[in-house]
């Protein structure tokens, strides 16, 4: 797939188009992407611990809003009732205080970004369908303990190829949709219109910790540059440029701004003319590059995704 009108950035948008294309992910041979909780005191480490532990995708760490547990996407091989195999994702329940793992929905269809809804008694996913769209979805927030399909539905039928997304308030998000280029899109649920905010934007929308700002970065060149966005003026402000070309990031809840090179956590104050600096070296429990990261709300937990 060709990215139009950004011949600064081709590679970088091309790189990350072919990534995003999560109906096909069955076709390909995929690296490995495990989950890791790191237990934080003081910005120091008491505690890693591999929670997905098994070959294959294992990626969208989210907590949940009292920081007891932790949601991620989970691949797995599927035989069908005619015999052939073919691969599926799962949304699934880490609960940090019993160590459990649980499938939240053992469905028919593959699932992406499992994120605990502002009423807490939903999570809302990516979607794929039979014809390959990806749709934003709900689900009830409930530990099924069997096997049977958790039952859910969409919540904006008309919005396809959805990629991630990040809950303004109880009726509106922010959605990262695929295309020529990708966009960002401010969407309300009940009236399901839409509202494009930017375009060549990253894979991670984020919440800013005690703020009422949301963050995501945007393609400069072969770098990723930060952007805040404030959903009462509808006004975007660019910040930090990620180190090591790299698009993903956590908010400490501090308010300090996390990013990795390899598997060094680094961190960056946006209110001091600072440069990054050493967070936390995971090298010796990561050795990949970590990719994805979210910290908890009450501070005491890190979950990163280490790709090898």
């Amino acid at each position: 797939m060709q990215v139009n009108n950004f011949s600064s950035t081709p590679n970088l948008l091309n790189s990350l188009l072919a990534i995003l294309t999560l109906s096909a992910v069955s076709s390909v041979s995929l690296a490995e992407d495990e989950v890791f909780l790191a237990e934080i005191k003081a910005n120091k480490v008491i505690s890693v611990s591999n929670i997905s532990q098994r070959q294959g995708y294992d990626n969208q760490p989210h907590f949940s809003a009292d920081s007891s547990s932790l949601l991620f996407t989970a691949m797995y091989e599927l035989t069908t009732d005619d015999g052939k195999v073919g691969q599926q994702t799962d949304s699934f329940h880490y609960d940090l205080a019993t160590e459990k793992l649980s499938n939240l929905t053992s469905t028919t269809a593959s699932e992406y970004s499992p994120t605990i809804m502002p009423d807490g008694k939903h999570f809302s996913v990516i979607r794929v369908g039979d014809d390959g769209r990806q749709l934003l979805w709900q689900y009830p927030y409930k530990i099924l303990g069997t096997t049977n399909e958790l039952v859910g539905e969409s919540l904006i039928p008309t919005i396809f190829d959805v990629g991630y997304h990040v809950w303004l308030n109880y009726d509106e998000l922010l959605l990262f949709v695929l295309g020529e280029p990708m966009t960002l899109q401010r969407v309300q649920i009940s009236t399901a219109k839409s509202q494009q905010v930017d375009t060549n934007i990253g894979r991670t929308l984020r919440k800013l910790p005690n703020d009422n700002l949301f963050s995501y970065t945007k393609a400069v060149g072969d770098e990723w540059q930060l952007k805040l966005y404030n959903p009462e003026n509808k006004t975007v402000n660019s910040s930090v440029v990620l180190p090591a070309k790299n698009m993903y990031y956590a908010w400490h809840q501090n308010g300090q701004l996390l990013s990795a090179d390899k598997a060094v956590v680094l961190q960056h104050d946006l209110n001091a003319e600072s440069k990054w600096q050493l967070f936390i070296d995971f090298s010796s429990y990561c050795k990949g590059e970590i990719t994805r990261m979210v910290m908890a709300n009450n501070g005491n937990y890190l979950a990163f995704v280490c790709a090898t």
